[in-house]
């Protein structure tokens, strides 16, 4: 009996010194992601896998300890990671085989997207497409081995289960990694050869690469749905704004019908949150009907000038409708209290993906009661089709155009139903504050606050714009996650700040605004440009990195750094003396020649960026208090025509004739002592006018009047 108790107590202290162990080795996994500016790192904190951030001491770790590294590359709002989380990454087997043969490593792509966009290129060349989570098997010198995204732990439908690959790719290396190590090496070669950018020389005469662009996307444009291709359906955001622009200079009809019938496709389709304003970021039919339910800033700001211009061309109240609830939902629902905006909302939510935003028809009966109920189910819910866990996503049934008619017939019964929705368990919110996203919501707001004349929305901007500390290129962070700051600044940071500080400009006629531009382009050009007149790198120049330095110039849902650095150089241009701008501008333009003529339709940015070269943007200025409500009447007249490829001044009738840091801002005299308006190209103005129908007339000029009417 003694030794059977003296055995049980062996047994119980072994068993505490093992849990004692785990524990210890929880603290320190824990530990490796702590502090980080990423929710996504954080989110992962405790797993039983021993994640290492991709930092110096990681990789140097990987070297000398040998092991081959498995990389995952996700984001906080991803609904596949999370599930890959639940299910893969928390099975027994793999957590062992991770923590026993491999350095595991985890990178948020909105913290590191240098990372994201190398692994990116590395998966579409081994698998021939792209998507979250990434998964890579890599050495430990980070040359690529494999790839994959979301992957069970076991094989299923014919390809292999983690597991196995990683008791493979173990074995393997115990007894053939010099062969190993030497195919990985001759892969790396061919990839950085295949994906390496080289300037083209400068030709004798630009080819416009825009027609190309828009024919290849009309073409692929969906005539009974709206947006481009089948399923799943992106918004294609940045394509749809090159193609509005392309549409009203061009004058081509076909081509604005072609992004009004998708932009109300999309707005009566389930992808919007027809109870929040704010747009889903997919939908994975090709009815916009269910989308992929995670909620990001940046294709929203986006999104939301979009609406705001498309408004500005057709006058269809509709448009400025939807650009509103966007705007509003964001203030509602990402805004920070530090005046900032948060990058995301999860797709998960009660325990399912999409359950906040879906309902049942008795859901809705028990809000609205069984005579509203009947109505607004048979213009919202459809019980049987684009269903998810069998329940409904609101959208409009039929007719798509007339969005905006139902949305005014069901007003207080979307209320009554967004009222009770607020008692659910919210979707998680991503809190990490991204400068480049920010900025691109500062832009958003500023040409709300153009367009209505509303100062709530002006203060948005600028109050966002103030939380960024985006004075100064040293003030500068690419990400923050309350108190933790990742100041590794990326090339986007920098350009959508300069945008968004020229839009502010052109709000306000602050020109504290341009002198932060103008600071913080001459930052851009010293530390992300290797060579004059070429484009940017996604990185800086001194930044050490074990990956190849990248310059980015293909786009998904928004613009690319470069394409925004060139419009912002060329927005600069037309207001400065500085020659330096326009200089870079046109070699940098004259290099991207050839690359643009392969490639026009997927950088829908850099050609929207051409038609503020000097030979086709305009120059307006108006000489004016912006306290005399006749300045306020010709700037209205300016802010309500769909004016893409102009620079914007307003001015004291006091202010000196020479002014050598803006020359656009020289002053310039009145007539009659009245607000005047001078319309430029290249320094060059027509006849100065002061009047609001003279204005109009010339205004009118700018834009293609074969647009077709206006709606009320």
């Amino acid at each position: 009996m003694r030794l059977l108790f003296v055995r049980i107590v062996r047994v119980y202290l072994l068993s505490f010194v093992v849990l004692c162990l785990w524990a210890s080795m929880m603290t320190a996994h824990a530990a490796n992601l702590t502090g980080t500016a990423s929710a996504y790192l954080s989110s992962h904190e405790n797993d039983p896998i021993g994640w290492y951030p991709w930092r110096d001491e990681t990789l140097v770790r990987a070297r000398e300890e040998g092991k081959p590294v498995f990389l995952m590359i996700g984001y906080a709002a991803c609904h596949w990671c999370h599930v890959m989380a639940r299910t893969t990454l928390a099975d027994a087997r793999v957590i062992s085989a991770l923590n026993t043969n491999f350095t595991s490593i985890l990178v948020d792509r909105e913290e590191r997207p240098d990372l994201d966009s190398h692994f990116m290129k590395v998966m579409s060349v081994m698998t021939g497409r792209t998507g979250y989570p990434a998964t890579f098997l890599l050495t430990p010198d980070m040359m690529p081995l494999y790839s994959t995204g979301t992957i069970g732990a076991d094989a299923e439908f014919g390809s292999p289960g983690l597991v196995d690959l990683l008791h493979a790719l173990s074995a393997d290396w115990a007894t053939n990694s010099g062969e190993i190590r030497r195919n990985a090496v001759a892969f790396q070669d061919d990839f950085h050869e295949m994906t390496r950018w080289e300037p083209a020389g400068s030709p004798a005469h630009f080819e416009d690469p825009r027609p190309v662009a828009a024919r290849v996307w009309g073409n692929s444009y969906d005539a009974a749905y709206g947006g481009f291709g089948g399923e799943p359906k992106f918004t294609h955001t940045n394509v749809l704004l090159f193609l509005l622009h392309h549409g009203v200079q061009q004058g081509d009809q076909a081509l604005l019908e072609k992004v009004f019938t998708t932009l109300d496709y999309m707005a009566a389709g389930g992808i919007r949150d027809h109870l929040g304003g704010v747009f889903h970021r997919y939908a994975v039919d090709r009815y916009w009907q269910i989308p992929h339910f995670e909620v990001m800033l940046d294709q929203n700001a986006l999104l939301a000038r979009l609406y705001l211009e498309a408004f500005q061309v057709s006058g269809a109240t509709k448009y400025a409708v939807v650009a509103r609830g966007i705007l509003d939902d964001l203030i509602s629902r990402f805004r920070l209290p530090n005046g900032t905006f948060a990058a995301a909302l999860d797709a998960d939510s009660q325990g399912g993906e999409g359950t906040y935003y879906t309902w049942t028809s008795g859901e809705i009966e028990s809000v609205l009661g069984p005579e509203r109920a009947k109505p607004f189910i048979a213009t919202y819910v459809d019980p049987r089709h684009g269903l998810v866990n069998e329940r409904s996503v609101l959208r409009i049934q039929e007719n798509p155009f007339s969005f905006l008619d139902h949305q005014n017939n069901f007003t207080e019964s979307l209320s009554l139903l967004r009222d009770q929705r607020v008692e659910r368990t919210p979707p998680k919110r991503d809190d990490q504050v991204l400068t480049s996203w920010n900025a691109l919501a500062v832009s958003a707001f500023a040409k709300a606050a153009q367009i209505f004349d509303d100062e709530r929305y002006l203060q948005m901007a600028r109050k966002t714009l103030m939380a960024l500390s985006a004075t100064t290129p040293d003030d500068l962070f690419h990400s923050r996650l309350g108190r933790a700051v990742n100041r590794k600044v990326f090339l986007s940071d920098y350009a959508f700040l300069i945008q968004a500080n020229i839009d502010l400009y052109e709000t306000t006629f602050d020109v504290h605004y341009l002198a932060c531009a103008r600071v913080l382009m001459k930052a851009l050009i010293t530390r992300f440009q290797v060579n004059h007149g070429q484009p940017f790198q996604l990185t800086p120049t001194n930044d050490s990195t074990s990956i190849p330095p990248q310059v980015v110039l293909d786009e998904q849902e928004i613009p690319s750094g470069n394409a925004t650095a060139l419009m912002a150089l060329l927005r600069l241009t037309l207001f400065s003396a500085d020659q330096t701008f326009g200089g870079q501008a046109q070699e940098i333009t004259q290099s991207l020649h050839v690359y643009l003529k392969r490639n026009a339709p997927h950088v829908s940015g850099l050609l929207d960026a051409l038609s503020y070269r000097p030979d086709e943007a305009r120059e307006i200025v108006i000489v004016g208090d912006m306290g005399d409500s006749g300045t306020r009447k010709l700037l209205n007249e300016v802010y309500e025509r769909p004016l893409f490829n102009v620079a914007l001044a307003v001015i004291s009738p006091g202010s000196p004739r020479n002014n050598e840091d803006w020359l656009l801002l020289s002053g310039r005299p009145l007539l009659d002592a009245a607000p005047t308006a001078y319309v430029c190209k290249n320094r060059l103005c027509d006849l100065p006018v002061d009047t609001v129908v003279d204005f109009a007339k010339q205004l009118d000029q700018l834009v293609n009047l074969n647009v077709g009417d206006k709606e009320p």
